[in-house]
């Protein structure tokens, strides 16, 4: 193994030493993978199917410390599963040791050694065992050791290489100078600029290209940085090959050798030149957009894009309030009427969030105390993404005094239809035109208030259920000049969702000097919701009386099987259950005995009985059932956590279950899985629970429920067809 060059040479001779050593038939080498899963690595005298059979199996988790070997004398007298002792006597084994190969005292794998007949161990074959395996370990170790060293030069070549090339074709101008700040490298990019060639590179005095006004800034900067090895960055004017001077942004940092040798500089030079001039021109607009917003009569003002106001025209002088803020920028806060700021702000918080254009009218605060009302107005300006605002504040105040005078007079004839929710129409019998009065008629129908009004015609077409058509009429044509009335109850398809609903209107009808009618002033109300009360409150009574004798032929069934022989402990069985029972009930009855989640009947059937949420862990997606269904499951979940506390996992404090529950092609599992309770056998004979499970599960959901006793606890799996649950 000293001499071994490669992970199979260190294997072989491994394996050959455990042989040989030990005197075993067969061996192994196992190791843990990438998922820190134990895998044969090497092997001799095993077949292909003993070590998929075992393959993972491991006494160990990976990076384990303080581990001993394991020796089994004969397999057939331990209490490994059943199973694995058939596979492993299968292969002709009988005696077998588990011995830790280690590095940095840490389990990595291990070997294990074979024997055909019961084998005791010697403390003599120990020590041989540990002393192989620590080897093996010191091994790995060197290998591994050595495939890290050739991995990082490798690494170390392909990242010089990279470098190398990016700098060359890089769309930036690069460069690299030693400790004395003369010239080391320069990318194409540079050379291009300053008229160099790569063999003049060493003998190039950039410091000449320098702008005279530049240079003695240029100078002490880059001398400063180079004297304390430490970042730095300026701006300054370069003469170009062909002559002229751009403006270049540098920036730079120390370049230390691996041994920590200062180097020397290694740089970036961006030619911002137009971006300059771009920024100086802004510079100029900027200022003639002041001096035209300072002539304007409005309010002027500009905001960035996280909406900080960082401009007001002098228009603000005769505002009160207004002030730099504790950001830096102007708090417009105190310039809006206390009562109309909650509002100004969500308007402008919506306004930033969506990026679209800021409208709103408040009050704004004079310095004289008075408040005027405004128009205030922004438009974002930027490419896809906001970069600035631009808004304007216009005094509305007179404009808006008129209206709301001209409003009140209109309202305080709508005030005692509104506050009915009454629609007001009005219908031109002539032209079949139709104006509808209030808000409340365009919600009755489901049409915006943009969209056009319909007319008869339309009305009738579109929006009337073609059933009640003659309801129509019929109201027309009982309309005189004796009797002006006109009423209509009809059912109508409201444009919005096409959602069918109940529709009363009643008004009256003008008519001409000839008797002609020629105008229906009218209300319409939406009566759907007192349609549907009375219909759901006969449908509650029948619903309930149902239900309540359901519930009692459910009690009096459970009452007769718990009762049957006369046992004591049927008193408690039959309270658990009716109390589970109940627990669902009242579920039922939050969700109207509609539907409920199987997540939220499992918590109910399960934490009434004082179990821990931290022994009995639930997991799946949303599951609804039925009414129905949903007391099935609560009894089958009830029985099966009953029986976990008195027999199984949950009657021991190490024990705990887990409940899940999956879609898996048409069928929905549910699983109830027990670990670490006491040893698990089969039940000598069936009990009423287990009864329960098996025939109310099949009968309400046409399920099917699988009982697997393993050692380790019960596995209870209950298929139901997909098409039984709602969703």
């Amino acid at each position: 193994m000293y001499r071994a060059v490669s992970k199979d040479e260190v294997f072989e001779a491994a394996l050959e030493a455990i042989c040989d050593a030990l005197g075993c038939k067969s061996a192994s080498i196992l190791q843990f993978d990438d998922e820190q899963v134990m895998r044969f690595v090497a092997w001799r005298g095993l077949s292909d199917d003993y070590r998929q059979a075992v393959d993972g199996h491991t006494p160990w988790r990976a990076g384990q410390r303080g581990v001993s070997p394991i020796y089994v004398a004969d397999i057939l007298q331990t209490e490994e599963p059943a199973w694995l002792k058939e596979v492993i006597t299968r292969e002709g084994i009988r005696g077998l040791a588990f011995v830790p190969i280690e590095a940095h005292g840490q389990v990595i794998g291990k070997f294990m050694s074979y024997f055909d007949a019961p084998h005791a161990w010697s403390e003599r074959e120990n020590e041989i065992a540990v002393a192989i395996a620590r080897q093996v370990g010191f091994a790995v170790e060197r290998w591994r050791a050595e495939e890290a060293r050739l991995l990082a030069e490798r690494e170390l070549r392909l990242s010089e290489e990279r470098l190398r090339l990016m700098s060359e074709d890089a769309p930036v101008m690069i460069w690299t100078s030693d400790a004395t700040g003369h010239c080391s490298h320069l990318n194409r990019l540079l050379r291009a600029f300053w008229g160099v060639k790569e063999a003049e590179i060493g003998m190039f005095q950039w410091e000449d290209t320098i702008h005279p006004e530049d240079a003695p800034f240029v100078a002490a900067t880059m001398t400063k940085a180079l004297a304390s090895r430490s970042p730095v960055g300026l701006k300054a004017r370069y003469r170009k090959a062909g002559g002229g001077y751009r403006i270049l942004q540098t920036e730079a940092r120390p370049n230390y050798a691996p041994d920590g040798t200062f180097m020397g500089m290694i740089g970036v030079n961006v030619d911002v030149t137009e971006k300059e001039d771009a920024e100086r021109a802004l510079r100029e607009s900027e200022s003639r957009f002041r001096d035209m917003a300072d002539a304007m009569p409005q309010l002027v003002w500009t905001a960035d894009g996280q909406g900080r106001v960082d401009y007001c025209n002098t228009r603000t002088s005769e505002y009160a309030g207004g002030r730099t803020g504790t950001r830096g920028d102007f708090d417009w806060t105190k310039l809006i009427f206390p009562e109309d700021l909650e509002e100004t702000r969500q308007a402008w918080e919506q306004a930033l969030k969506t990026g679209q254009p800021y409208q709103t009218a408040h009050r704004l605060l004079m310095r004289d105390g008075t408040a005027r009302w405004h128009l205030s107005r922004a438009t974002p300006v930027g490419n896809g993404e906001t970069q600035r605002w631009f808004g304007t504040a216009t005094d509305v105040h007179d404009l808006r005094k008129a209206e709301e005078r001209l409003k009140q007079s209109v309202q305080r004839q709508l005030i005692a239809v509104e506050a009915a929710g009454l629609g007001v129409f009005e219908w031109d019998v002539a032209s079949d035109r139709t104006i509808w009065e209030n808000r409340r008629m365009y919600d009755i129908f489901g049409v915006a208030p943009d969209e056009p009004i319909p007319g008869k015609a339309e009305f009738t077409e579109f929006y009337l259920h073609p059933d009640d058509a003659f309801l129509l009429e019929e109201a027309l044509r009982k309309v005189d000049r004796q009797d002006r009335s006109y009423r209509l109850v009809s059912r109508i398809l409201r444009k919005s969702d096409r959602e069918l609903r109940w529709l009363e209107v009643s008004g009256r009808f003008e008519f001409d000097a000839s008797g002609q009618p020629v105008r229906l002033l009218g209300v319409a109300a939406d009566i759907t919701e007192r349609k549907q009360l009375e219909e759901h409150q006969q449908l509650l009574i029948n619903e309930l009386n149902h239900r309540v004798k359901n519930t009692l032929s459910v009690v009096q069934s459970l009452a007769k099987q718990t009762f049957k022989g006369g046992d004591p402990a049927a008193l408690a069985a039959l309270d658990g259950r009716l109390k589970a029972l109940g627990q669902v009930h009242n579920l039922l009855a939050e969700r109207s005995w509609e539907r409920a989640s199987l997540a939220e009947v499992a918590e109910r059937c399960i934490s009434f009985q004082g179990a821990d949420d931290l022994r009995v862990r639930m997991e799946g997606p949303e599951i609804q059932l039925s009414a129905r269904q949903a007391l099935t499951m609560a009894m089958v979940l009830h029985e099966l956590n009953t029986n976990a506390c008195k027999y199984g996992a949950l009657s021991q404090m190490t024990g705990a279950v887990h409940l899940s529950w999956q879609n898996s092609r048409d069928q929905l599992i549910v699983t109830w899985t027990e670990r670490g309770g006491p040893p698990c056998r089969p039940p000598t004979k069936r009990g009423f629970g287990s009864v329960l499970i098996e025939q109310a599960a099949r009968a309400d959901l046409q399920a099917t429920v699988e009982r697997d006793f393993r050692p380790e606890g019960l596995v209870c799996r209950i298929s139901i067809p997909e098409q039984r649950v709602i969703s």
